[in-house]
């Protein structure tokens, strides 16, 4: 996508509220009054931009002005499971890791559980996209992250719903020995989610990490040859 100069002009602003403030000009004090009422006016939505959809829009630009963009750059998150994925942030984008993260996350009471293609993921930033995430919001803990029907797997516990999507990354594979499996489409290497399995695949680790902020989460590693 080529960014135009009205996109690129978003990028100038360092903050949310020096894209209000230079929505004001003259004419517009004139019809309004003062500063502070036009300036609540704007947050609304009313000629400008809400804040939700200015950080939205500012992260899909920096990312493809720059798909090296690190969404977890300046951030240091507390929570292990988020300090863990920000690691795991460049190897991913890169290719030369591929994460795949398993979660039980309870959301008002309904407890929504699946797999989630990490680098996938990092890739639905735009405000328009079905089930995009922000990602900075995330690794700053102002929202959480949690399996859609984008995803690799999803299961909502209430309504019994569930979809599976093969990826970019993976196939999904069912054995009725194994279970579910995931086969890397690089190397064509496949991962073993299964909890008591001895192994989880050819260069693949698994990790179960302690949230404040999640039910369970874990992580399986595949480092692609």
């Amino acid at each position: 996508m080529k960014l135009t100069e009205q996109d690129l002009h978003l990028l100038e602003f360092a903050s949310y509220d020096d894209y209000l403030n230079s929505l004001i000009d003259g004419k517009s004090l004139q019809y309004f009054g003062n500063r502070e009422n036009l300036i609540s006016l704007y947050r609304t939505g009313y000629r400008a931009l809400t804040k939700e959809a200015f950080d939205a829009q500012r992260t899909f630009l920096e990312v493809t002005k720059d798909p090296n963009t690190l969404f977890s750059r300046h951030i240091a998150p507390k929570d292990r499971f988020l300090q863990e994925i920000a690691k795991r942030e460049r190897p991913n984008r890169l290719g030369l890791l591929s994460t795949i993260i398993y979660m039980r996350y309870v959301k008002k009471a309904t407890e929504i559980s699946g797999y989630i293609d990490y680098e996938e993921a990092l890739r639905r930033v735009h405000q328009d996209q079905q089930y995009s995430n922000d990602w900075r919001a995330i690794f700053a803990e102002e929202k959480v992250l949690y399996p859609t029907p984008a995803d690799l797997l999803y299961y909502n516990a209430k309504t019994g719903r569930s979809t599976r999507n093969n990826t970019r990354n993976y196939q999904i594979l069912c054995d009725p020995a194994r279970g579910i499996i995931f086969r890397n489409m690089y190397d064509r290497k496949d991962i073993y989610p299964d909890p008591v399995a001895r192994s989880y695949g050819t260069n693949t680790s698994r990790i179960e990490l302690a949230s404040d902020l999640y039910e369970q989460v874990v992580l399986y590693d595949h480092v692609k040859e």
